[in-house]
């Protein structure tokens, strides 16, 4: 997967970094990087991945010359290799040397070349390294100021990323929930996930998501890794040691000695660090930890080699341990897995509100569900973390059930100060005042500008200039943002550490500085992420459509959906408005999506943000060619005044330009407007855009539909852009497409897509979202003649063509079709089309949602038994092979279905292969023993 965040930081304003050193332990992605590197690379790329037999300096060095000798000039084989530094001074054009897996050096003699070289490196080169650990060169060289570090915390994998390698890589995607899971329990850890894939690929959503509620270092694929590829090398002493001491969440050299009796624990613990075995140490040796992976592994190490009762007898004498040292944190933990419940409750109430800034997640995954629903402490830190992900209304009812169940007045008081700043989020008046949520608040609903100049007046730092910088970017006022930023400090924390490098970064995208601006959004996500605030990291990830690209802006739409999914209401609003910004000018005919933007900002009584969308979809409206867009125009144009923001403006006269067709005066105004407000040139021409052509392309003549393993939607062989829709239109035609060619009435789509919204309402939504979807689909057709997408009575309907494809329908209809068949060719054809087309659960993007389970179970079925229904039919023909290939797929789509069992032990015995149906057997038994049926 393409890792663009990560690409930004080997590259830097004026090209690649001259140096890089990637370090991190195995299965980060170290390799797959530089490859990355290596393609985006402008010229040539000597590549040498290293081995034990590089330790030998001569040896390192020769294949160092052979690799470099084509981009030099006059390139002579026979030249010996000591003449390699001469040869690097012959590079004829800008190289990009790659060395990996440069821990075979470590502490060798060649370790001497890689210094010379990072010194030495000549100005036509750049030279990128991947280790498990650091090399043994001094790195601090005043030579070496240009020198670039990627970790292993910046190699792994964030849940957005895990979402978009599910859905985009493995197309197996999962919900959110699970991700953040799957996330917080292999740490990001890049290997990991491509092992939890291997072991649930093909396997049903429902099946995926009990392996990753099930996920622990057990994993069978991920232990047998980190045992074999991590730990093997290990001495048995070090071994045992490193497993032993895994209890502790920070290890210290004093705390492992007093824990196992011993003295020499430091020298163990920098041997660890040295060997990267998933260890980190922020502070120079003093403190280690695990990597969450490794833990999860060595916990299970522990239990399965001293047994679990002595496990939990090594978690309470750690427990013991931190609580001296006044840990008190580390010890509730450590008493968790140790399952002292009483001594968890003890310290849960003397630690109080510092619990609350914890993560809770983590939490959650060590307490028994009784605890964390009946202790406050843990109700309220469940409010933060919900207030975290956006979900505000859920964190004010956490909060006052805190109040409820709290024995003490100090207790309440927490919850109610913690629901009191949530609730300034709701819909309602603001009024600056109070601390800085009171004040940004204002902001959103009138004069920001105003707001941000008595902000920096009358807060302190740094919330001060955290709320006049927003305000100044809610305003539209550039220059200000920018005059901010260049006065501020580092050292921020909470929000004020995230807002600075995000304020940079939508700066830098607005300028086109699209690698200053990744790596300030990368900041800003990693600041955010420490802080727990996954709306802000959304926040950030959704800026990235300022840069105004097509694949941008459908990132920002992801993010939209994903925060609709998570319950995050501001959080989808502000990211669909940034996925606007980057595509006003691309003609998009769905006007509905910019008003119910508008109206969203409404609802949460946010009038300025409304104000921006009002007038984005005046833009909208004037290039859509839109009757009456003059009144439109003025309505946005009376927003923008009465809410004060004066950087809205520009786009009101951008809307009146392209309704005018573009008149010289007009376009003038419009950019005179936006260059008082800082905005660079090329985002106004792409506001105004060009004038839409008269002429549309003709009907489209077919249609293919895909559902199995993933929707996809095919018009004459052209996938359809989906992402430009909302949700919900998306879901219409997902749930017109498993029903293709069947009407489907009103009321059955109205009772899954709008179940909570009044019948006026819903009737409307349904209305709204067909309308959207024709237009995309269909978009030259004539007022009320639609061929795909029609309207029986109060049922509408996806109608294929003569030659359209549905898999779905080519499945659901193959046991029919099979048995109607003039002869066994025809049926067989019939059947492998349908077993063919089955390639995974039935729209797995849709997750539990109740319309789609209990059709995927039928299609599964239905699957399962057109496969049977081939390998019978291919036993009677003779053709034992695709017997057993047919029958082999009909019990790996429906472990379930009898008969294929039985067809595939009967295949296996007449190709002759006993051993193989005595194991298909062994398999039908255990299948009927999970269903307590005992085998005849």
């Amino acid at each position: 997967m393409a890792r663009p965040r990560l690409l930004a930081e080997l590259n830097d304003g004026s090209g690649p970094v001259r140096r890089a050193v990637i370090t991190a332990p195995a299965g980060f992605g170290k390799s797959t990087l530089l490859a990355q590197h290596a393609r985006s690379f402008p010229g040539g790329t000597a590549w040498l991945g290293l081995n034990p037999a590089h330790a030998d300096p001569d040896e390192f060095t020769a294949d160092l010359h052979r690799a470099l000798m084509p981009f030099t000039a006059a390139p002579d084989p026979a030249e010996p290799p000591d003449r390699l530094w001469n040869r690097l001074r012959a590079l004829t054009g800008a190289t990009l040397l790659v060395l990996d897996d440069v821990h075979y050096l470590d502490e060798t003699a060649a370790e001497r070349v890689l210094d010379r070289l990072l010194c030495e490196l000549p100005e036509q080169c750049s030279l990128a390294v991947a280790t498990r650990r650091l090399p043994g060169v001094n790195l601090a060289r005043h030579e070496l100021t240009d020198l670039r570090f990627i970790d292993a915390d910046q190699l792994r994998f964030r849940s957005w990323e895990i979402d978009l390698l599910l859905r985009e890589n493995y197309q197996e995607p999962l919900p959110a929930g699970d991700i953040a899971v799957l996330e917080r329990r292999l740490g990001g850890w890049a290997a990991g996930l491509h092992l939890f894939h291997l072991s649930t690929k093909g396997r049903p959503l429902t099946e995926r998501r009990s392996a990753v509620a099930a996920l622990t270092g057990r994993a069978s694929l991920a232990h047998a890794y980190m045992s074999r590829i991590v730990l093997a090398e290990l001495p048995a002493p070090l071994l045992s040691f490193v497993t032993r001491i895994s209890v502790f969440d920070v290890a210290t050299a004093d705390r492992c000695d007093r824990l196992l009796g011993i003295d020499d624990a430091a020298a163990h613990l920098a041997e660890l660090h040295r060997r990267q075995v998933f260890v980190t140490t922020p502070d120079g040796g003093h403190t280690y930890r695990f990597h969450e992976a490794m833990r999860s592994h060595l916990a299970a190490v522990l239990a399965d080699r001293h047994g679990g009762a002595a496990a939990r007898r090594l978690h309470a004498a750690a427990a013991e341990i931190v609580k001296t040292e006044g840990a008190l944190v580390e010890a509730a933990r450590s008493f968790a897995r140790a399952e002292d419940w009483p001594a968890v409750r003890e310290l849960l109430d003397l630690l109080g509100p510092q619990i609350t800034g914890d993560d809770f997640d983590a939490w959650r995954d060590l307490l028994p569900s009784w605890l964390v629903a009946d202790d406050p402490w843990m109700v309220l830190a469940e409010g933060r973390n919900r207030l975290g992900r956006g979900r505000i209304a859920e964190a004010v009812e956490c909060f006052e059930r805190s109040q409820a169940l709290s024995p003490d007045e100090a207790g309440r008081a927490h919850g109610r100060h913690a629901a009191s700043a949530a609730r300034v989020w709701l819909p309602g008046p603001a009024r600056p005042g109070g601390d800085w949520r009171t004040w940004l608040r204002a902001a959103t609903q009138a004069h920001p500008a105003l707001v941000a100049a008595a902000a920096e007046d009358r807060m302190p730092e740094p919330h001060g200039r955290m709320v006049a910088l927003l305000a100044h970017l809610l305003a539209g006022n550039l220059p200000a943002a920018g005059t901010l930023l260049r006065d501020s400090t580092p050292g921020d924390a909470g929000p004020a550490a995230v807002i600075a490098p995000l304020g940079d970064a939508v700066l830098a995208l607005l300028e086109s500085q699209g690698d200053r601006g990744l790596r300030e959004l990368s900041r800003a996500i990693a600041a955010a992420e420490a802080e727990r605030l996954p709306w802000l990291a959304r926040a950030a990830r959704a800026a990235i459509a300022l840069n105004g690209t097509q694949d941008a802006a459908k990132t920002a739409l992801r993010v939209a959906e994903e925060c609709e999914r998570d319950g995050d209401l501001w959080g989808a609003l502000l990211a669909a408005g940034c996925s606007w910004l980057a595509r006003l000018g691309s003609g998009d005919p769905d006007l509905s999506t910019l008003a119910d933007l508008a109206d969203g900002f409404r609802a949460l009584d946010a009038a300025v943000p409304a104000a921006w969308a009002q007038a984005m979809y005046a833009v909208a409206a004037a290039h859509a060619g839109m009757p009456g867009v003059e009144t439109e125009i003025e309505r946005a144009a009376d927003l923008v005044r009465r809410c004060g923001v004066g950087g809205a403006q520009p786009l009101v006269y951008v809307a009146a330009a392209v309704a005018a067709g573009h008149p010289p005066n007009l376009v003038a105004r419009a950019r005179q407007a936006a260059g008082h407000c800082g905005y660079p040139v090329h985002l106004v021409d792409s506001w105004l855009g060009e004038p839409a052509p008269a002429l549309r392309p003709s009907a489209p003549e077919t249609l293919s539909v895909t559902c199995f393993g993933g929707f996809r939607l095919e018009r004459d062989g052209a996938e359809v852009d989906l992402s430009a829709v909302k949700p919900k239109v998306r879901m219409l035609m997902r749930l017109l497409a498993v029903n293709a060619g069947r009407p489907v009435h009103r009321e059955a789509i109205i009772d899954a897509l709008w179940p909570q919204a009044t019948p006026r309402a819903a009737t409307h939504g349904l209305h709204v979202a067909m309308c959207s979807l024709r237009k995309l689909i269909e978009p030259d057709a004539e007022r009320g003649v639609f061929r795909f997408l029609t309207r029986e009575g109060d049922a509408y309907r996806l109608a294929l063509p003569a030659d359209g494809y549905c898999d779905v329908v080519a499945v659901r209809e193959a046991a029919r079709l099979a048995r109607s068949a003039p002869d066994d060719d025809t049926a067989a054809a019939i059947l492998r089309r349908a077993s063919d087309a089955y390639r995974g659960d039935l729209l797995p993007e849709d997750g539990a949602a109740e319309w789609v389970v209990g059709e995927r179970e039928r299609l599964r079925l239905a699957a399962s038994s057109a496969a049977a229904d081939l390998a019978r039919l291919e036993l009677r023909r003779g053709d034992v092979g695709e017997a057993l290939a047919a029958a082999g797929r009909s019990v790996g789509v429906h472990r379930f279905n009898d008969a294929a069992w039985r067809l595939l032990i009967e295949a296996h015995e007449r190709h002759g292969d006993r051993a193989a149906a005595a194991d298909a057997l062994a398999r039908y038994r255990e299948v009927l023993a999970e269903l307590g049926v005992h085998p005849t």
